[in-house]
């Protein structure tokens, strides 16, 4: 067996192949994704640091437009500035997450791989995905369209807690998601700190 070459890679150059897998539904493996760049598995975990890390850039990677296109079509459908557009927002995205193809054939291939992904520190999405919403928080704050008692991390974790166990609910409780019940929820959330 010939040893692999010492050929340099980034992130982002894993990041960018695995993306392309998970958008086809393929399973991101990492033997097949060391092959495919032409580096040993052990290049590859030192430049990515572990599979799910990986899988949860992927996740943020197509999170990230996402969330701001939900803002700008929240702004677009004329929704008032402040609770309702942010509602409206994360409505609208927690639609596009729910819907989303490539993800669902995620959750139904790997749903322990998944939950890991999604909800435990070592892939960072939840935490990612918090500091996202915390940036648009405060943004509201600082336009005067929000006026909350709690601080923005605080409520910005509430805010996506809410939207992960609507969106997610088969995967956390076996339970149908609601898209309905998430959006009451964080509006009565994001209502409540700012009486």
């Amino acid at each position: 067996m010939s040893a692999m070459p010492n050929r340099v890679i980034t992130p982002r150059d894993a990041l960018v192949v695995a993306r392309a897998w998970f958008l086809d539904g393929r399973t991101v493996d990492m033997k097949v994704l060391a092959d495919e760049l032409a580096v040993g598995r052990a290049t590859l975990y030192r430049v990515v640091g572990s599979r799910e890390r990986l899988l949860g850039d992927v996740m943020e990677s197509l999170a990230r437009p996402t969330m701001a296109a939900a803002l700008v079509r929240a702004r677009e459908r004329g929704l008032t500035p402040g609770v309702e557009q942010l509602v409206g927002a994360a409505r609208i995205m927690n639609r596009a997450v729910m819907e989303f193809a490539p993800l669902r054939t995620f959750l139904a291939a790997e749903p322990e791989t998944a939950f890991r992904v999604l909800f435990m520190p070592a892939a960072q999405v939840h935490v990612r995905i918090v500091q996202a919403w915390q940036q648009v928080l405060s943004t509201a704050v600082a336009r005067g369209d929000l006026d909350p008692d709690a601080d923005t991390e605080r409520l910005a974790y509430l805010f996506v807690r809410i939207g992960e166990s609507m969106i997610y609910a088969d995967l956390l409780a076996g339970r149908e998601p609601d898209l309905d019940l998430a959006a009451d929820l964080q509006r009565s959330l994001l209502a409540q700190a700012a009486a």
